[in-house]
């Protein structure tokens, strides 16, 4: 739009030039009209040329051309080389004004108003349950204090496998951690959530306020934080205190020699349970330019660019005013594109 300005400008004021021109010739002058005309056009095509160059100097960055090299699975790095900063997170907008709405395929924490959730580990919780005993009831009495066996239902000699990738982890009551004279699950748990905190691989709280015979586990490898240990690579497992007997085929198996007095997931099967409950960090970032009359084209409508990311990478997008619609490979994975 600035261009037709500046040559309207220019092309008036030359007439009136040649206008003012003719005016001197004439016998009967009369000056003053030409020669506003000519001093009006005049700044009027300085100030034209210079909103052009103010435009050439500050162009769109929200433009279709940018906009349409935007893929899935782009880093936040190579968006930010094609937009620019975003506009402040906790910035908030109202997306109907511009006829559109959130990207789809987001994280559905995430919302108009909370454009960031925090990466949440994956974890498991493990249940002591039972009676305090005398430690080391041997054949006799019945309590925490019996053998880890599904008979007797105690603690006495309990080992937990924890397997994270590659990675396994036994903790042993009598090893890591000691089953004493009237511990009560609070303690127990307390116990065995310090003994497994104090390996390299796995953090552990036991018994607290609100939990009080309860262990909650996390992983501390790297690898798996957020919702790799979703994927089966972390599990809890009771080890058996004996090998199940052989059976004949299409027999079934029968249940593993586990104490009951430790419970995951609800269960005391002794199978091995998956972590659950982890998810990725994830944002939308925002890019708006206000509409401007006299720019380099000739759309002044307001121009918004959203996009979403999941563990740093573009999961979906979406815009308005750009005047352009994504390419259909696009379109799946970035909710059609455009608004």
């Amino acid at each position: 739009m600035v261009y037709l300005l500046l040559a309207f400008a220019s092309i008036y004021c030359l007439l009136w030039i040649v206008g003012l021109a003719l005016t001197m010739r004439s016998s009967e002058r009369n000056l003053a009209v030409p020669a506003l005309g000519v001093l009006g056009f005049m700044g009027l095509t300085g100030f034209a040329g210079m909103t052009a160059t103010e435009a050439l100097d500050n162009p769109h960055k929200l433009v279709a051309e940018k906009y349409t090299q935007l893929e899935v699975g782009m880093n936040p790095d190579q968006v930010k080389a094609l937009f620019g900063d975003p506009a402040p997170i906790e910035q908030k907008y109202e997306l109907t004004t511009y006829h559109i709405g959130m990207p789809k395929g987001l994280n559905r924490s995430l919302s108009k108003e909370k454009r960031h959730v925090e990466r949440v580990e994956a974890s498991m919780k493990v249940k002591i349950s039972g009676e305090p005993s005398k430690a080391n009831l041997g054949r006799r009495g019945e309590g925490l204090g019996a053998p880890a066996n599904r008979e007797r239902s105690g603690l006495m000699g309990l080992s937990l496998k924890l397997v994270e990738n590659e990675n396994e982890t036994i903790i042993t009551e009598g090893e890591h951690w000691n089953y004493e004279d009237d511990d009560t699950p609070e303690i127990v748990a307390k116990k065995i959530g310090e003994a497994i905190d104090a390996t390299e691989s796995w953090t552990a709280v036991g018994s607290t306020d609100e939990e009080p015979n309860m262990i909650t586990i996390e992983p501390a490898l790297e690898a798996n934080f957020g919702t790799a240990c979703n994927e089966g690579n972390c599990t809890v497992q009771v080890v058996a205190a004996s090998e199940p007997e052989p059976v004949a085929e299409g027999e079934e198996e029968p249940a593993l020699d586990v104490t009951t007095a430790v419970i995951i997931r609800s269960k005391t099967d002794g199978k091995a349970q998956d972590f659950r409950g982890g998810a990725s960090e994830a944002y939308v970032w925002i890019w708006d330019e206000k509409g401007v009359v006299l720019d380099t084209d000739f759309s002044n409508a307001d121009r918004i660019v959203v996009v979403g990311f999941d563990d740093h990478k573009v999961v979906s997008f979406i815009q308005a005013g750009l005047g352009v619609e994504a390419p259909p490979a696009k379109k799946a994975a970035a909710d059609g594109g455009a608004g």
